[in-house]
């Protein structure tokens, strides 16, 4: 039977119009309610990543302080900054070394810490926002095979506990430290009892660094380089000396595994043993060889950093969870400010591995402050690896500059869409002064010779430049300023 409209014939066509829009109402309304519950469920799951903290301070509306909160926004809060005025909360006070525990805005006990990390080295206490994440009277470490007693996770390796001891109830020295904090056993069971899981965490540790007076440059001609992006700048003042689409997204290749080296060192134990096929090890790579050898992750940063091994990168996330693991690394850029980059996967290779010279100066500033070791191992000359069986492993250094006295560290990279790109930190010693200074270079066709030219470049301004100012000829010299990187 057809149905012809006219004004006085049913509407058919509007009908089904308006029968369709309903089902589509009910669908969407559908999918929003239940849409709703899972993300409530999953945010009050044991999910791995921090919870947002509320605070009282107006400047910082609720929830939006967390681990992945900028850490120069981190530096420069104090503790009345982040106390909640309602429920529980604790503070980890790294400088003073003293735990506090609150109640709706007021301390209701405090505590001494015993140990923290050391600095520099990778069991360092990560500063930051963290929620209490698990709850153990009596926690088997990997790291020293240790009992810790009241035992509270907030962040990967990362616990509160009292005072560990070994299995025989020996105590551990007092020197002994796996970057936990660490309190006497019966303060710790009174911490204990007072958290529950999802307890707000502040971790504070204020940097004490002296800021260097400024520079000024002398008139030396900046090189010509091949670079599509670079920068120069201070470790120390955040200043810009030269730079040429710093803030310019770009693929990094390989600079990415400063990052996997990051998130390994933090969320997986030092000491743990993974396996990793024996191709991933060999002076020449093989990626036929899958027999399985152990070694230690601390080990394993090594081919990482040194030969920037693939598989290695690949294997460490796929122990933690590939997912997972990358997840963490965009975390820790948002959290060091580098709000330009993103991860796709932990080597390097795919060019949605990108980031900017900005950003990579931020990373760099936080390994040389907080994680300098990785520094260490990326000019570190050779290396032999030693697998749980025995088995030996040499390894060379890919860095073109690991043997140069002044150079603190770097990360070369390769692929067809990024280029050649690098990140060094080299130190010089100027008018009495020692300035760590960040050469980055993305997009190039000799990373190794870009760098050294503005090395160079920058020797020869900075030298010039403090021979002018000691002879107030301020003609002579550029006037410091510079754009600055907050860090």
């Amino acid at each position: 039977m057809n149905y012809h409209r006219s004004d006085h014939s049913f509407d058919w066509t509007g009908f089904y119009f308006s029968l369709e829009l309903v089902i589509s109402l009910v669908v969407v309304g559908s999918i929003g309610y239940f849409g709703f519950s899972y993300a409530q469920s999953v945010y009050a799951s044991d999910d791995p990543s921090p919870a947002p903290m509320i605070v009282k301070n107006p400047l910082f509306p609720p929830g939006s302080l967390s681990t992945t909160t900028p850490k120069r926004i981190i530096k420069s809060l104090t503790v009345t900054d982040v106390v909640p005025a309602a429920g529980k909360f604790i503070v980890a006070d790294l400088s003073s070394m003293k735990l506090t525990l609150y109640k709706d805005g007021t301390a209701t006990g405090e505590y001494p810490i015993q140990t923290k990390g050391k600095p520099g080295t990778p069991w360092e206490t990560p500063a930051g926002f963290y929620s209490v994440q698990t709850k153990e009277e009596n926690h088997l470490s990997t790291i020293g095979h240790v009992y810790m007693p009241y035992s509270m996770q907030f962040y990967g390796n990362y616990f509160i506990h009292g005072w560990p001891y070994y299995e025989g109830g020996e105590p551990v020295s007092s020197t002994f430290s796996g970057g936990c904090i660490r309190l006497n056993t019966a303060d710790a069971a009174q911490v204990f009892a007072f958290a529950d899981k999802g307890t707000g965490l502040f971790v504070y540790d204020p940097e004490n660094i002296k800021t260097p007076n400024p520079l000024s440059l002398g008139n030396t001609r900046a090189p010509s380089i091949s670079a599509g992006s670079y920068l120069v700048a201070d470790l120390e003042s955040g200043d810009v000396y030269l730079e040429h689409n710093a803030q310019q997204p770009v693929p990094i290749a390989s600079v990415s595994k400063l990052i996997t080296a990051l998130v390994a060192n933090e969320t997986i134990s030092f000491d743990k043993k993974i396996p990793v096929s024996e191709g991933y090890v060999l002076p020449k790579a093989d990626p036929h060889n899958t027999k399985q050898k152990k070694f230690p992750i601390g080990e394993l940063l090594y081919p990482l950093l040194m030969e920037s091994s693939n598989g290695i990168a690949e294997s460490l996330a796929d122990y933690y969870g590939t997912g997972s693991f990358v997840h963490w690394m965009n975390t820790t850029a948002r959290s060091l400010d580098m709000q330009s980059t993103h991860f796709a996967e932990p080597s390097g290779l795919s060019p949605e591995n990108v980031s900017t010279s900005d950003d990579l100066f931020r990373l760099a500033v936080y390994i040389a402050n907080k994680k300098s070791f990785i520094w260490d191992i990326t000019r570190t000359p050779q290396k032999t690896l030693v697998a749980s069986d025995g088995s030996s492993y040499p390894l060379a250094n890919f860095n073109k500059f690991f043997d140069r006295s002044d150079f603190i560290g770097g990360k070369v990279g390769y692929t067809d869409e990024a280029d050649h790109t690098m990140v060094s930190v080299f130190s010089f010693s100027i008018d009495g002064q020692v300035r760590r200074v960040a050469f980055i270079v993305l997009r190039s066709k000799d990373q190794t010779e870009d760098t050294k030219k503005l090395v160079s470049w920058f020797g020869k301004a900075a030298t010039q430049g403090a021979k002018a100012a000691d002879t107030a000829c301020a003609s002579c010299s550029q006037a410091p300023t510079y754009r600055k990187i907050g860090i």
